[in-house]
């Protein structure tokens, strides 16, 4: 039949109509992402898709083994990435900044790091207070400047905290973070830190609610009393794993509850010191998460304290 029909049409046209109906087939129909895929990657249209299968960070696995296998690569890279993650090198380093501003001396910012060095621990804002009053605007203020980041200063108690309703607490936790302002239409969000910047943190936020984020810093008291406010309100939904450390093992616990609450999107992202996964209902959203090894009881990472460096205020 195709034969006569390309002898009537010509091989040209008929070449011509079969480009357009692939791309066209293309274009309405789905198909495993998995490269192991054990059904053989087989092709369903889109409108279908979305009543079977889960579609995992964009991709579509109609198949649960294709789902655990997808999610097992994903998450094992991000454990290694954690594993494996650098400390950011100011060009300013933070004691130094300290000194230029004239909130300490250098025979001070010398002694707050041999006492850091010798403890082993601790920021160096901790050691500085040790030895002379610190004032906290002018940590806060020097933490901006190392980070490139404005400073914000809220005009009261109230006005400090947005609704952070959609970042799981022990994130922002972890990060000694919180929401300060979002806009109505929920396109933006402004988060303060009161230590480093935790890039990961902001990366997580943009992917996982499709808003732009934007860091600024704040003082460690009101960040600290911020993240109190919240936590008295907070429904606490989110399910926490903090024993959890193999990727296999997480990817199996993300597909059995994907399985008993049915859902059809899912998400996942690394922020901080947790594995961050978005369960995505009609009109909700559940989270899981998983705290990496290594991170402390609050999520938070183990400080590594550096002899011979100045650079950042841990």
């Amino acid at each position: 039949m195709e034969e006569r029909v390309e002898e009537m049409l010509g091989t040209k046209e008929w070449r011509r109509i079969q480009d357009a109906g692939e791309r066209l087939w293309n274009r309405w129909t789905v198909r495993c992402q998995a490269p192991d895929c054990k059904q053989g990657g087989g092709a369903r249209l889109s409108l279908l898709a979305k009543y079977s299968g889960v579609h995992y960070n964009n991709r579509w696995y109609p198949h649960v083994d294709c789902l655990k296998s997808a999610l097992t690569g994903r998450l094992s890279q991000a454990l290694q990435s954690y594993a494996t993650g650098r400390e950011r090198v100011h060009r300013l380093p933070f004691g130094l900044l300290m000194v230029n501003r004239g909130a300490i001396s250098a025979e001070q910012l010398k002694e707050a790091l041999r006492l850091q060095r010798e403890g082993g621990y601790g920021k160096l804002s901790y050691w500085l207070e040790q030895i002379v009053p610190v004032d906290e605007a002018e940590v806060t203020a020097a933490l901006g400047q190392q980070w490139g980041c404005p400073v914000f200063r809220p005009k009261g108690a109230l006005s400090f905290v947005a609704n952070q309703g959609d970042v799981p607490i022990p994130i922002l936790a972890a990060a000694n973070a919180v929401p300060v302002h979002s806009t109505l239409a929920g396109k933006q969000m402004h988060i303060a830190f009161s230590e480093r910047i935790d890039h990961t943190l902001l990366y997580a936020v943009e992917d996982m609610l499709g808003c732009r984020t934007i860091a600024c810093v704040s003082s460690a008291t009101l960040v600290r009393e911020a993240l109190e406010n919240l936590r008295r309100h907070d429904a606490g939904a989110e399910i926490c794993f903090d024993t959890v450390r193999d990727a296999g093992e997480m990817a199996a616990t993300i597909c059995s509850y994907a399985i008993q609450m049915q859902v059809r999107r899912i998400k996942t992202v690394r922020a901080g010191a947790y594995i961050w996964v978005g369960f995505f209902q009609k009109h909700a959203r559940r989270d899981l998460l998983f705290r990496l090894p290594g991170a402390g009881a609050d999520g938070a990472g183990r400080e590594r304290i550096k002899g011979n460096s100045s650079s950042a205020d841990s």
